[in-house]
């Protein structure tokens, strides 16, 4: 197994990861990052869904080129962008020796982490105190979609429906039209941070007093909490906020408006009295300052389409990194919408080395998100990338466990460990 540098911050804690997609394996990313040793644990029956199909379509985004390969399972982007700096092993948890492999490995972590629906490890006879019998101090992570209690805790339940369910979706979208989800599934990344920073305290207890937690992280109550503006809302006036678009309901101008080039943005957003003299000023529109009708705040918000007509006016043929240099020049919160490609190539992320280089073993070097934030005496640092299926076998159970080559390859030849899926199924 890898030291990590004596710097990362988190580098004597072991993570014993089961979770899967987004928002488990979110959290155990960010650990990662700090030098956390993660082993990712998964089924070669039911493996982690952000690998993807086992026989997938091709042209599909998420591959090289749009090539899933021979084995695609270990191609996807998706998944190789949420599991660097982890170690990948196999396991099955329906057979006896698996379980008792399962049991040793918990006995040596510190934390136990899943996103299963509420319940699944307790079918298998693994509820929290059985796995403190096998390490007393554990702290065990649950993050089913709905929480392990109430009337709704056995739901299925994933990102795409945690926008719905929060109340996120209905306010997201335009006045007089129906709900809109967001272009990715905020609740799951929420989720996942939230999971990381309650286990820090958790951590911090333990190291005070010894002893371990259970710790439940609703994926819903994780998303319904970013929506306290709009429950007080409609507690202080019996209205519910209407639909706002790229607007906002407090000042004007905000929205996206168009520039020179095919789908190009730039968005702003003046929210007080001397941004929105600053924007005049920066347009150089003679009069609109004093124009009557965005005297005031209300007013401008009152009269938003004519704002935002004239606004693309000036524009419509100026570059978006052209007007957003104009407008922060002027003092104006404002910045252009970026793709991609835009992302990759943005100077601003480039110094600050918001992407690292990552050369996979089957996909070769490619871009992905490092780490989002810069600590100046105990910095993160992505390690390797992610793991094939169960590429780490071999270091997890002869390192760690201590078992011989000859009981590692008994294991395989039973189907309990592997490289290769055995089913199509996906979780």
């Amino acid at each position: 197994m890898r030291k990590p540098p004596e710097k990362m911050p988190l580098k004597n804690y072991r993570v014993l990861d089961l979770s899967r997609i987004w928002a488990g394996p979110y959290c155990t990313k960010l650990f990662a990052d700090m030098g956390a040793e993660i082993i990712k644990m998964e089924s070669l029956s039911v493996y982690d869904s952000h690998r993807g199909p086992v026989s997938p379509a091709r042209g599909i985004a998420a591959y090289p080129d749009g090539e899933p390969g021979e084995e695609p399972w270990n191609r996807n982007g998706w998944f190789n962008c949420l599991h660097m700096s982890k170690y990948g092993i196999t396991l099955e948890l329906t057979e006896d020796k698996g379980r008792k492999v399962f049991e040793r490995l918990v006995s040596i972590s510190d934390v136990l982490i899943e996103n299963f629906r509420q319940g699944s490890l307790e079918r298998l006879g693994y509820t929290y105190e059985e796995l403190r019998k096998h390490r007393p101090d554990l702290i065990y992570v649950s993050m089913p979609a709905f929480g392990n209690t109430g009337p709704w805790k056995g739901y299925l339940g994933y990102g795409i429906g945690q926008e719905q369910l929060s109340g996120m979706a209905h306010m997201t979208g335009y006045r007089g039209e129906g709900p809109m989800k967001s272009g990715i599934n905020h609740g799951d990344p929420i989720t996942g941070s939230h999971a990381a920073g309650v286990l820090m305290a958790a951590l911090r207890h333990r190291r005070r007093t010894g002893k371990g937690m259970f710790i439940d992280v609703s994926q819903q109550e994780s998303a319904v909490a970013l929506m306290g503006p709009e429950v007080l809302a409609y507690q202080m006036t019996g209205q519910e906020p209407e639909r706002q678009g790229n607007r906002s309901r407090w000042y004007a101008p905000a929205n996206s408006y168009p520039c020179a080039g095919e789908d190009r943005w730039v968005t702003i957003a003046a929210t007080n009295e001397e941004q929105w003299q600053s924007l005049a000023r920066a347009m150089d529109a003679a009069g609109l300052a004093d124009d009557p009708r965005f005297a005031t705040a209300g007013q401008r918000r009152e009269n938003h389409d004519e704002l935002d007509r004239i606004i693309s006016e000036w524009t419509i043929g100026q570059e978006a990194y052209e007007v957003t240099q104009k407008l922060q020049d002027a003092g104006v919160p404002s910045g252009p919408v970026l793709r991609g490609p835009d992302l990759l190539a943005d100077p601003h992320y480039k110094d600050r080395g918001t992407f690292v280089t990552v050369d996979h073993p089957q996909v070769g070097p490619k871009q992905y998100p490092g780490i989002p934030w810069k600590m100046s005496a105990t910095p993160g640092q992505v390690r390797w990338p992610s793991p094939t299926l169960g590429q780490h076998n071999e270091e997890v159970y002869g390192e760690l466990l201590g078992m011989t080559g000859q009981e590692i390859g008994q294991l395989e030849k039973t189907g309990i460990i592997g490289t290769k899926p055995t089913g199509s199924r996906i979780i």
